[in-house]
């Protein structure tokens, strides 16, 4: 197996990534290369109101999105909300949002088969338009919320956290220039804007998470090596294990 660890950097959850490679024999590195932080509480505040009456869907496009939300209004607000109105659906992007909504007691939740915003998006569409509650973070990427609208849903969001790259270069970089990592996994397409603006042209292979991460590292000109066709930890080790075989 390869000596060499794998380096993860996106801001928050690599503890998730770290414990499956480490099943597979792959030490790994981490250091984030963005910082995220908490949103609007007038916004998070706005979207839990809401939530309280509402009749339609609360839905979910990243772990950081219910995290915060769930932060900046006490978790046990959300929990009860979610507890007592009966009228809520819930849908998420994938495993790791589904289970933070779990951790707050919800207990039926719809995810897609294809784990990104437009494999929701189709899911969700084939649903009678409705009323739908998503918390996202500055940069989250619009394929939802207006895919939603133009089916005719109404669409509530709230900004509960930022990322943006940190304002110093990562100590990582120094390790990437001189060859230390066997590859880098991208969970995000802000990832991959965060390495490309400090290390424009690494040669370090990427192990993207999904097709539209894998989008945004092409388009910089980074040096895509596999893609994941499911993000879960487990998934995205195996192909990182089976990636770093062929790299051989």
């Amino acid at each position: 197996m390869e000596s060499r660890p794998v380096l993860l950097i996106r801001g928050l959850g690599n503890e998730r990534d770290e414990r499956a490679l480490a099943s597979h024999g792959i030490s790994t590195v981490s250091e984030s290369f963005t910082e995220i932080t908490a949103g609007k509480s007038d916004e998070a505040l706005r979207l839990l109101e809401m939530a309280e009456g509402a009749e339609g869907w609360v839905v979910i496009t990243s772990r950081n999105g219910i995290d915060f939300w769930s932060s900046l209004v006490q978790p046990q607000s959300l929990a009860t909300i979610f507890k007592n109105n009966l009228a809520l659906k819930f849908a998420a992007v994938g495993l790791g949002s589904a289970e933070a909504l779990t951790s707050l007691g919800v207990t039926e939740i719809l995810t897609p088969v294809e784990r990104n915003s437009q494999g929701l998006l189709d899911l969700l569409s084939t649903h009678p338009p409705s009323t739908a509650l998503i918390p996202l973070g500055n940069l989250s990427r619009k394929t939802l919320p207006d895919g939603l609208t133009r089916l005719g849903w109404t669409i509530h969001t709230g900004l509960v956290y930022n990322n943006a790259p940190l304002t110093h270069a990562p100590a990582a970089i120094n390790g990437l220039e001189s060859g230390d990592y066997s590859a880098i996994i991208l969970r995000s397409p802000s990832a991959a804007r965060a390495l490309a603006h400090f290390l424009p042209n690494t040669s370090v292979p990427l192990i993207c998470g999904d097709e539209s991460t894998a989008q945004a590292a092409r388009e910089l000109a980074l040096n895509v090596a596999a893609v994941g066709d499911d993000p879960s930890p487990e998934m995205i080790a195996k192909l990182v294990a089976r990636t770093l075989k062929e790299e051989k």
